[in-house]
């Protein structure tokens, strides 16, 4: 890939030109388009697994556009995460990154489920994200709705501190051509994505994006050996007819990443079907199913191919007496074959993994503004068998622009293949031996939350929170060797909070924190020689982002974040500052600059051992239809 002409990509990126109608690219001059009441209107479906809108779900949910996405200059979902004051997102090295809500901030982050347009990217390996594998061309995204707390009863057994939803738009769109290309110190791409017309009230659109980043620096000045290089290609198909739609799409990436222990070698291709319709009842269904493979290769330690298959079916009906059912089941079987290395290995290598679910959840209005919802899911996996996610949560419409809401929820992070199967190294004598009797880990949530619209163009969402979480994945002596085991609980309560206020029409400001703290307690006869069960999370996190269209041309934004110290290993506490500055060349043709870390001479957020950032420029320009 070292090859790959990206200046002919680039090249073709900026020199293509078609007409387009329906495009929602947003110019500079349009920030008022993006006033708190229309944020407030902006329809959510993470929270009900239905349509509502943002100001009436009662839930934690942060909603990043795609306005903010192309305003902060993010070239990565990772990087565009950061935008979600409710999140914790730090940085290994170029590619990693590790995002969680409420803690979970570990090398796994096993406790987020995330999504991307409906399809589940969590790996069955250790309940994570690989998200060196995820990209995407960032101005097809809609909006990302991120669910702080657990969304377990709708969305299943890994959605315990939270979910990561993105959702792309439809093809009508993104038609036309867009090209995107980028370069600075430390990295450089291009993207092309051209979306046209099909018969039968259809669109399409097919993209191709390349991506490159150099080696990052540790701390010693030495090279972290983290350089990457990667090439996406994909297509979206939309066909909307009477009282439903339809949709198909897939991606299909290749990607080459250095790394201290080995290159690492990543491929894969998903291929999804969306069918949705609205009945003659009134009542709606929907059925999607996914195809997904992947192959991951760590020289000399880690090798894996692994198939997914899943299957959902969901329906939506009102019934008698103000009630609103939403009820669904699905499928997912996942075939993991890995091999036996010098580090590690997994006993069995070849394992399926299936997994049956079916929930229902009955939102009953007792009045018009007092709401209370009661949901139940069922879920069956391989390791240890049925698990029941119950929740239970009201919504108070205090006035129209006020709301407060609660929830209760059981929730369960069910075991991984690292959970039962692994063992260190991949020969016998084993240092770390495989435990076929790890449970899942079980948390018990309890939230109160207010949203509310406190002046005209301002708003605030607070929410109290208090995590019970017991079965805690630890490693300790046994056998003769380590072995995994639940042999701690623990607590994590605090509050976490933000107001969006559109000072002038020209003028937005977005600013969050997060403040709380944990207690993790090992059980009785436990020990624990690995990262702390619940994560090494900072107590306090802060965010500001400042907005400003100068002038119809001229756009200047500041995004201002800290972090406080992790403990566990310990990482000093750090405050970063991004500048950007955007120009309308012409209507087509946007430049802007990005200035990273502008006052941070360099920081390190994830160990003493990870990368350094330090301040870099960025330069890119975007032709639009």
């Amino acid at each position: 890939m070292k090859n790959l002409p990206i200046a002919a990509l680039a090249a073709m990126a900026l020199g293509i030109a078609m007409p387009a109608a329906g495009d929602d690219t947003v110019r500079v001059a349009d920030l008022a388009d993006y006033s708190l009441e229309q944020l407030a209107n902006l329809k959510v479906t993470s929270v009900s697994r239905r349509e509502e809108r943002l100001v009436e779900a009662p839930a934690s949910i942060f909603v990043i556009t795609s306005e903010d996405i192309r305003r902060s200059g993010a070239t990565s979902v990772g990087e565009a995460l950061r935008l979600a004051p409710n999140l914790m997102v730090i940085r290994g090295d170029a590619s990693q990154y590790v995002a969680s809500a409420r803690g979970g901030l570990a090398g796994t982050a096993n406790k987020m489920l995330v999504l991307v347009d409906g399809r589940t990217i969590y790996s069955p390996l250790f309940s994570g994200v690989f998200w060196d594998a995820q990209d995407l061309v960032l101005a097809d995204i809609d909006r990302i709705e991120v669910i702080s707390g657990p969304g377990s009863t709708l969305w299943g057994t890994n959605a315990v501190n939270g979910v990561i939803n993105i959702l792309t738009k439809p093809a009508a769109r993104t038609q036309g051509t867009l090209g995107v290309a980028y370069g600075g110190t430390d990295e450089r791409g291009a993207a092309v994505r051209v979306g046209a017309p099909l018969a039968a009230d259809g669109a399409y659109r097919v993209y191709a994006k390349y991506a490159e980043h150099n080696s990052l620096a540790l701390s010693s000045g030495a090279s972290a050996h983290d350089a990457f290089e990667r090439l996406q290609a994909g297509f979206r198909a939309d066909w909307t007819g009477g009282a439903g739609n339809t949709t198909v799409q897939g991606d299909a990436y290749r990607a080459n990443v250095d790394n201290l222990g080995g290159p690492r070698d990543l491929s894969g291709a998903n291929l999804l079907g969306r069918w949705r319709r609205v009945l003659d009842s009134g009542s709606e269904v929907l059925l999607q199913g996914y195809y997904d493979h992947t192959e991951r290769v760590h020289q000399g330690s880690f090798d894996e191919k692994l198939d997914t298959l899943d299957v959902d079916f969901v329906q939506t009906f009102q019934a008698r007496g103000n009630h609103e059912i939403n009820w669904g089941a699905g499928y997912r079987s996942s075939r993991d074959r890995t091999a036996v290395t010098p580090v590690l290995a997994l006993i069995p290598q070849d394992r399926t993994l299936p997994v049956a679910t079916a929930f229902a959840q009955d939102e009953l209005a007792l009045t018009a503004d007092f709401h209370v919802t009661a949901g139940l899911r069922a879920e069956h996996n391989a390791y240890t068998g049925l698990e029941w996610l119950p929740n239970l949560r009201f919504s108070w419409d205090l006035t129209p622009d006020h709301l407060v809401w609660g929830a209760l929820t059981r929730t369960v992070r069910s075991p991984s293949r690292i959970d039962r199967d692994l063992v260190v190294p991949g020969q016998p004598p084993f240092a770390i031996v495989n435990n076929d009797s790890f449970k899942s880990e079980v948390a018990d949530v309890a939230e109160l939350g207010y949203r509310a619209r406190v002046a005209p163009g301002a708003s605030v969402s607070v929410t109290a929170f208090h995590h019970r979480l017991r079965n805690l994945r630890t490693l300790e002596p046994g056998g003769g060797a380590l072995e995994v085991s639940n042999g701690a609980h623990g607590r994590i309560s605090g509050v976490e909070g933000w107001a969006d206020w559109t000072v002038m029409p020209d003028w937005r400001l977005v600013g969050g924190f997060i403040a709380s703290n944990q207690e993790t307690t090992l059980d009785e006869g436990h020990v624990n020689l690995t990262e702390p069960p619940l994560g090494n999370n900072p107590k306090r996190t802060a965010s500001l982002r400042s907005l400003w269209n100068v002038t119809p041309d001229w756009e200047v934004d500041l995004a201002w974040r800290y972090q406080g110290r992790l403990e566990t290993p310990a990482v000093p506490s750090y405050t970063a500052l991004d500048a950007r500055v955007g120009w309308r060349i012409s209507r087509r043709l946007d430049a802007s600059l990005l200035v990273a870390n502008a006052l941070d001479r360099r920081h390190i957020e994830f160990s003493g051992a990870a990368a350094e950032f330090r301040r870099s420029a960025l330069l890119r320009l975007t032709w639009t239809p």
